[in-house]
C-alpha cells in the first residue's frame, strides 16, 4: 500500500480536469451519484489504475457485467469482487482497502455514521480511494460530509438513431465535479461514455454563438441570482 502523499492515481484524459491534481489523490473518498451513465463512469475511475498495475476491489455490485467492464478497459485479473458482502459490508470494505489500491463499495440503504467514519477514517491511514456508489437519497446525506470529490453524470444525447429508427452507437454525457478538492468550484466535462467502440472518449465540440470550439473542461460558477453561469 503506498504513503500519502504518493503520486495520485490515473484517471482517463477526458476526466483529468475533474480531478485537483488530474488524478485521484490516495486517501480519498470520491462519491459517484445515482443516474444515467453512473455504473459506466465508475468502471471507466478503474480502468486506468487498474491498466497502471493496481489492485482494486468491487462491494455490493451483484449485477456487474463483467464484458461491460472489461469493454471499458478494466483488468479483470486485477480486481477482486465481493457481490453479496451481507451486513458485513463495512468489515468486507474495510479488509479490502487494507489491501487494495481502490475499493468501489455500493452500501446498503441504511448507513450507521460511525461506520461511514471509520471507513473514511481507514482511507487515509490506508492511503486508499474508496469509491462510493449507488447511494439513495436518504444515505446520501449520511455521506454528504465526507466525499472529498463528487461526480454526477448527466446525458445530453445519444447518436445513432435515424428517422424512427437505427442502432445507439454512443452516449454524450456531462460528468460534473464538486467537492472539497475543489473547494467551491464545480467543473464539467463533456465525454462519450461509451463511444462507439464501447470507451471513454472526449466529447464532441460545443458550439457556442455559431462558433465551434473544442471539448474541454469548463468551470461552472454561480452567480448571485444562485443561477449557474458557465464560465468559458
Amino acid at each position: 500500500m503506498a504513503a500519502l502523499g504518493a503520486a495520485p492515481l490515473p484517471v482517463a484524459a477526458p476526466l483529468r480536469g475533474l480531478f485537483f491534481e488530474e488524478g485521484i489523490r490516495r486517501g480519498s473518498v470520491v462519491v459517484v451519484t445515482p443516474g444515467a451513465g453512473a455504473t459506466a463512469l465508475v468502471l471507466a475511475l478503474l480502468a486506468p489504475p487498474l491498466a497502471a498495475g493496481s489492485w482494486a476491489g468491487i462491494v455490493g455490485m451483484p449485477a456487474l457485467g463483467l464484458e461491460a467492464a472489461a469493454g471499458l478497459g478494466v483488468r479483470l485479473d486485477r480486481l477482486a469482487l465481493v457481490p453479496e458482502p451481507g451486513t458485513n459490508w463495512a468489515t468486507v470494505t474495510a479488509a479490502l482497502l487494507d489491501a487494495l489500491d481502490l475499493v468501489v463499495i455500493v452500501p446498503p440503504r441504511r448507513c450507521r455514521p460511525i461506520e461511514v467514519r471509520r471507513l473514511a477514517a481507514r482511507v487515509r491511514q490506508r492511503a486508499a480511494v474508496l469509491v462510493v456508489a449507488g447511494l439513495g437519497r436518504a444515505d446520501a446525506r449520511t455521506w454528504s460530509e465526507r466525499p472529498d470529490v463528487e461526480l454526477a453524470t448527466e446525458v445530453i444525447g445519444w447518436e445513432g438513431l435515424g428517422t424512427g429508427y437505427g442502432t445507439l452507437r454512443r452516449r454524450q454525457v456531462a460528468v460534473s465535479s464538486t467537492g472539497r478538492r475543489g473547494a467551491d468550484r464545480r467543473l464539467e466535462a463533456r465525454v462519450w461514455l461509451p463511444d462507439p467502440t464501447g470507451q471513454l472518449t472526449g466529447g464532441a465540440a460545443v458550439v457556442r454563438g455559431g462558433e465551434e470550439t473544442p471539448p474541454r473542461v469548463r468551470s461552472v460558477a454561480r452567480g448571485p441570482s444562485g443561477a449557474m453561469a458557465r464560465a468559458g
